[in-house]
């Protein structure tokens, strides 16, 4: 897989290409659904696959742009193209946008998009308008059908919302997998381990969303090998640390993790942070949580 900026294509576009628009910011079930028919598209008649990621400055995006573009490769996508949401970005009419973008940069014989799916300066742009500017350039256009939980439209919007509230099985519900944060393992007070029960701590990712503070059922990505785990989210209370961060207790594991890449799969959240009165009943506690995990 290719990944390329908007102004580095020339090199890159060797054939006409499928086209995959969309915010793909949280590669729910509905972007996989855009995506994937994208993909198989572009196989069936000999054409490049290409998403289209338009990078915004926002806070609480569901997956880091690693992890998304970790499950794009996964799919088969020949090019990922990254467009920074600039202000001149955002100041594109959507007729220059399908004329520059998808004409022009993208060589596009075909596009896909959901339902839902609005561009162009104002999101003036629409389905209805793709289809008939691209009717124009002879470029098919494939409306992807929403994609329902029950009798709820799966979004972005609504997987921030589960995270926040701490309902990760519902976020996974509407992903097809579970919500996950990754970081490097960091020096933290080693009261843990002085106790017994040694942790990995990560910082708060700034631009991600984080899940409610409390405690959580998870699993951790270590070297690619997986293991249950116990992870806080929020303060130390018991020893008397505010600062919010991520600590996960990893079943079974042995070795020195500081300074390496681990991802965070949250399962299900099980208990709210408790000040306790002493490290023993601490431990104690931890001891309960592993049995109900």
């Amino acid at each position: 897989m290719i990944v390329v900026k908007s102004n580095e294509l020339n090199n890159v576009i060797t054939k006409k290409t499928a086209v995959a628009l969309g915010s793909f910011d949280a590669l729910h079930k509905g972007h996989l659904g855009v995506i994937g028919e994208t993909v198989r598209y572009a196989k069936k008649n000999n054409l490049l696959s290409i998403v289209q990621l338009v990078e915004r400055n926002d806070k609480d995006k569901v997956n880091a742009l690693s992890k998304r573009l970790k499950i794009l490769e996964s799919m088969g996508v020949d090019v990922v193209v990254i467009e920074k949401f600039t202000p001149e970005f955002k100041a594109v009419s959507y007729e220059h946008f399908i004329e520059e973008f998808i004409c022009k940069k993208y060589n596009a014989a075909a596009v896909f998009a959901g339902e839902n799916y609005r561009f162009g300066f104002m999101a003036e742009g629409d389905a209805e308008r793709l289809r008939e500017i691209c009717g124009e350039f002879n470029i098919g256009v494939f409306i992807v059908p929403y994609v329902m939980e029950g009798d709820k439209i799966i979004s972005s919007s609504a997987i921030r919302r589960f995270v926040e509230k701490g309902e990760v099985e519902k976020a996974r519900d509407y992903m097809s997998r579970p919500f996950s944060l990754s970081g490097e393992v960091i020096h933290s007070n080693g009261v843990g381990r002085k106790h017994g029960f040694p942790t990995a701590n990560i910082r708060i990712p700034q631009e991600l969303i984080v899940p409610k503070d409390g405690v959580y059922a998870t699993r951790i990505n270590v070297d690619g090998k997986i293991y249950q785990g116990l992870t806080n989210v929020g303060a130390k209370p018991t020893v008397k640390i505010d600062e919010r961060n991520i600590e996960t207790y990893i079943l079974n594991f042995e070795g020195d993790l500081y300074g390496k890449k681990i991802e965070i799969e949250f399962l299900k959240r099980i208990r709210d942070t408790k000040k306790f009165d002493s490290l023993g009943e601490l431990k104690k506690q931890i001891e309960e949580d592993k049995k109900r995990i």
